[in-house]
This record gives structure tokens, C-alpha cells and sequence, in this order.
């Protein structure tokens, strides 16, 4: 350890060599603290400290995630005057600082005070707003960085391709992946598992299986970026066979890993799988926290192995809401009532809230027994606790009819629904394909005065357009502009495919006027609905230019 105390001298000055080494010698041992004390030290007895002290002192509270010592140190700075306030160097420092401690404002303050930025602030920058779930800034950020002559390197990269899956801009990720190729970036293995994963959460799933297959060397994140990616997008037999290549090339599983087999062996109701990850866990020393935890009590649920997950559920160090309402439903799924509602006592006696899932389970317990009492017990608590949800979640069970009962009493009980209510109605018959029901209950909730909202519309439309009813869709559309309600994304989507499904080139064109008078066009999905509707009604000249 570096010593505290300084042997007294008789000159004022001290060789900067020196005195950094002693801050830097504690820095390198992990002790900020230390480091700290010896700048005190050296502040009392008036030696000069440099911009190349503070900037390792900086560096070493990210290493410590000491916040609190980073702002004194910060305050230091600013004591001794603008030469070091000012400094590019410590500008840069301190940006990344509150950037890498998630303080978004502060250093966007400090990032657009930066007179030189260099590729470690934009990486700041960029990973920053990633982090944060400003994606489309991140993107904007590395235009902006190319655009002042700074390249991307390869810890840039993977946070770009993590925005442009977020935002699904595919185009603009196969512009990254011919950079990355470009500039010899497929080398470096985080930035391949980035590519993987960007375009399985794209939905591109032959590119993801291309570049990962092309790989020279694979870490335990590439494998689990390919077997995410194919759980993610319903390909629960291809993330098995990933995973036994995986085992059979000695690549150890994590947490990641586990979480998406058991998801995978869930939805195929692969047991002997299932009780295999199960076994990693436990010998791999993983404890059964709220996610693996949960994640292995889903899997046993799923397959109808309530004893094992009665045992997962006693067994687990942190038990969310998640995890009491997968043991609660799954004793309602089977039949075991009582031990549902016992479960639920218990959920309240450790001070758990319920919410719309377990209000559900409830409600479906309470309609297995026929006791009215208890479902009328639920339906105040649902009332009580502004859980409008009520509803929704009985059509999430399929018990449109158990939703409707709740519906009409609400009324007879003099709590008129409200748009929230009649929604979760609308998509419930929606969700059982009963169309004209749900038509039905749109024109009803007009006719008693309760104004459709965004959501209602992009309810009805979507639900009117995936099950064939496109001139309906059409008709409900311009309804929505009657009410002067502006259509979001979803909505001008699938009004799109309505009028691709009807081949009605006069509504097409109705709607991209829409769009034009609403700048909408700038996202890809729109351009490419555009683009469909146009070849499919026959006008390839149009198609093409919408792409261009």
C-alpha cells in the first residue's frame, strides 16, 4: 500500500514524476480511496497536481464505481481555475465519466462543450445514449462522428448494430455489416456476435445463420446470440441443435444461455432437455434468483410438472410477482384450485401486490368453483386497484364470456366502463375471431357516448386486416381521421396491407397522401408496405420510386 505520509521537505516544489507515481501506484492496486488521500495530501502541502493525475483519478472511480469521490474530484478541477476546468483533456475524461456512470445530462453537457472529439468520447456517446434506450440518437451520433472524419472502431460498432435492431433499421445495419467487413471488424468476435444477434432480433434469420457460421472463433456470447435469436423468432428445434453444437465444441453455457434453452424446450415440450439445463444450473452453482429461477419454474409449468416446480418455487432466493402468478395459474391450468387460491393467501401475506395476471387466475379459479362471493371479491380489488386490466386478462385465458360478465356488471354496479374497458372487450372478441362482435362493440360504446381512442383504432384495424376484413379496415381508418385522431406506425401499416389485400390502388393512394401530409414515409416498414401495395395493384413504376 502507498504510504499516507510524506516525509517533510524543505522545498515547496516536488518533481511531477514522483507525485504521480504515488496516486498512480494505488490506482493500479484498486485503491481509489488511497489514491484519493494522497491528492489531499499533496493539495495541503501545495504541489502541483496536473491534468494527467486527475484524469486517472477519474479513470479509477469508473473502475470502483465510486460516483460520489468522481464529483469531489470534479469539484477539485473547478477549484484550481479554468486552465484545468478547461482542459480538452479532462473535458474528455470527465464526459466519459458521467457518461459511463449514466448521468445522461451532465455529460451531454460536457459532450457538447468538447471542443475535439475523439473516438473514445463518441464510443462514450454512442454507448451512452445505447444504454440509456436512445437508440435513434446513437445512430444520429455516428453519423455525426463520420461525418467529422472519425471512424468507427470496433467498440463502436457492436453498440450501433445494437440500436439499429432496436429500431428494426435492417437497411442501416447491412450498411454497418459492409463496413464492418470493409474495414476487417468480422475478425473481432464481439462484433460477428453483435451481427448475429442484430439480425435475428431483425427477424433476418438466414444472414444471422451466414455470419455466425462463417466465424473462426466462437465465445459463449456468439452461441448465445444464434440460439436467442432462434428462440426469439419461434425456431425452438434449431436453438436445441445450436445448443448441443455447443456442448459438443466445450463451450460452457452461462445464465444467457440457459435462460433461452429452457424457453426453448418450454415451448416444445421437450422434457428430458429442460431437466438437462436445470442440471447445468445446479452444477454450474447458479442460484435460483427471479430470472433463472423463474425461467426454470416456467419450463416445468409448461410441461405439466407441478411437483418440480412447487420445488423450483421453495427453492428460490428472490420470488417476484412473475414467479407467484406462473405457480398460481399453473395449479388454476390443472385443475388445482385450492392450491391457487392458498398460493394467493400466501403471495399476500409476503406483502406481493396482485396484478392483472393474478386478478386473472383468480377470476378463472373463481369460475372453475362457481364462487360468485370470491370472483365479486376480485372484481372490487380489480376496481379498487384501477385495475381495468380485469378485462384484458380474462381474454388473455380465452374467457371472452368471463370478460363480458365482468363488463355488464361493471354497469350494474354503477361503475360505467370507460374506453380502457370497452378496448380490452373489443380485442377480447378480436383474439376469439369474432369479428362482427367486436364491430359490433365499437359502434355500441359510440352510441352510449364514449369516444374511441389511438388504441381502439389500432385494435380494430389491426384485428379487421389479419383476419381478412380489409374494406372494413379501410372504412374504420376513416372513421379514425373523422374523429381528428393521428395514425401511428402500426396503424399505417397494416391500413396499408388493407388496401394491398383489396387491391385498391384509389385508397393506396389516399393513404400515402396521408402519409406525405404526415412526413410518415421516413420509416423502412412503411416504404416497403408502400412499395408492395403499388406492385401488387399493378403500378411497378410507383413501387420503385417510393424506394428510392
Amino acid at each position: 500500500m502507498a504510504s499516507l505520509a510524506f516525509t517533510p521537505t524543505p522545498t515547496p516544489n516536488l518533481d511531477l514524476s514522483n507525485s504521480k507515481a504515488k496516486p498512480t501506484k494505488s490506482l493500479k492496486k484498486g485503491r481509489i480511496q488511497a489514491a484519493f488521500k494522497i491528492l489531499t495530501e499533496m493539495d495541503r502541502r501545495k504541489f502541483p497536481v496536473g491534468p494527467d493525475i486527475y484524469g486517472l483519478l477519474l479513470q479509477g472511480c469508473l473502475y470502483d464505481r465510486a460516483l460520489f469521490m468522481g464529483l469531489q474530484i470534479h469539484s477539485r478541477i473547478v477549484k484550481h481555475g479554468d486552465s484545468l476546468a478547461t482542459n480538452e483533456y479532462l473535458e474528455t475524461k470527465l464526459f466519459i465519466f458521467y457518461a459511463k456512470c449514466h448521468l445522461y445530462e451532465v455529460a451531454n453537457i460536457f459532450f457538447y462543450r468538447l471542443s475535439v472529439k475523439n473516438v473514445f468520447s463518441w464510443a462514450a456517446y454512442i454507448g451512452l445514449n445505447c444504454r440509456m434506450g436512445f437508440y435513434r440518437e446513437a445512430l444520429m451520433g455516428l453519423c455525426e462522428m463520420i461525418d467529422s472524419g472519425i471512424l468507427a472502431d470496433n467498440f463502436v460498432v457492436p453498440n450501433i448494430l445494437k440500436a439499429c435492431a432496436a429500431m428494426q433499421w435492417i437497411t442501416f445495419g447491412r450498411g454497418v455489416h459492409g463496413y464492418v467487413v470493409k474495414m476487417g471488424f468480422d475478425r473481432c468476435v464481439f462484433v460477428s456476435s453483435s451481427l448475429v444477434d442484430a439480425y435475428g432480433k431483425c427477424g433476418i434469420l438466414e444472414d444471422a445463420r451466414k455470419v455466425f457460421d462463417n466465424m473462426p472463433d466462437k465465445n459463449v456470447v456468439t452461441w448465445n446470440s444464434m440460439i436467442g435469436s432462434y428462440v426469439q423468432n419461434g425456431f425452438d428445434v434449431e436453438a436445441a441443435q445450436v445448443f448441443s453444437d455447443m456442448r459438443l465444441e466445450d463451450v460452457k453455457p452461462n445464465q444467457v444461455t440457459l435462460l433461452s434453452f429452457l424457453s426453448a424446450s418450454a415451448n416444445l415440450g421437450a422434457v428430458e432437455e429442460g431437466k438437462q439445463a436445470h442440471a447445468i444450473a445446479v452444477l454450474g452453482g447458479y442460484e435460483l434468483d427471479s430470472i433463472l429461477g423463474g425461467s426454470i419454474l416456467n419450463f416445468y409449468s409448461k410441461v405439466g410438472l407441478i411437483k418440480d416446480a412447487e420445488l423450483v418455487f421453495g427453492m428460490m432466493l428472490e420470488k417476484d410477482a412473475v414467479a407467484w402468478n406462473l405457480l398460481i395459474s399453473s395449479y388454476v391450468q390443472y385443475g388445482q384450485v385450492e392450491k391457487a387460491l392458498d398460493l394467493c393467501h400466501l403471495m399476500r401475506l409476503d406483502n406481493m401486490r396482485f396484478d392483472s395476471v393474478t386478478l386473472a387466475s383468480i377470476l378463472s379459479a373463481c369460475s372453475i368453483m362457481g364462487n360468485i362471493k370470491l370472483g365479486k371479491e376480485g372484481h372490487c380489488y380489480c376496481i379498487r386497484h384501477n385495475l381495468v386490466s380485469d378485462l384484458a386478462v380474462a381474454n388473455k385465458l380465452g374467457k371472452i364470456g368471463e370478460a363480458l360478465k365482468l363488463f355488464y356488471g361493471m354497469q350494474l354496479e354503477s361503475v360505467p366502463p370507460n374506453v380502457m374497458s370497452w378496448n380490452a372487450v373489443i380485442l377480447g372478441f378480436i383474439r376469439n375471431g369474432q369479428i362482427n362482435e367486436a364491430q359490433d362493440m365499437f359502434s355500441h360504446m359510440q352510441a352510449v357516448g364514449i369516444h374511441p381512442n389511438l388504441m381502439t383504432f389500432t385494435t380494430l384495424i389491426y384485428g379487421l386486416v389479419q383476419n381478412g376484413f380489409g374494406n372494413e379496415a379501410i372504412l374504420v381508418f376513416q372513421k379514425m381521421q373523422e374523429c381528428g385522431i393521428r395514425a401511428n406506425l402500426p396503424i399505417i401499416i397494416s391500413t396499408i396491407s388493407a388496401c394491398t389485400d383489396v387491391a385498391s390502388l384509389q385508397y393506396g393512394r389516399a393513404i400515402h397522401g396521408y402519409i406525405l401530409r404526415h412526413a410518415l414515409l421516413s420509416p423502412i416498414p412503411v416504404a416497403t408496405a408502400l412499395a408492395d401495395m403499388y406492385s401488387k395493384c399493378g403500378n411497378m413504376d410507383q413501387a420503385r420510386r417510393v424506394l428510392v
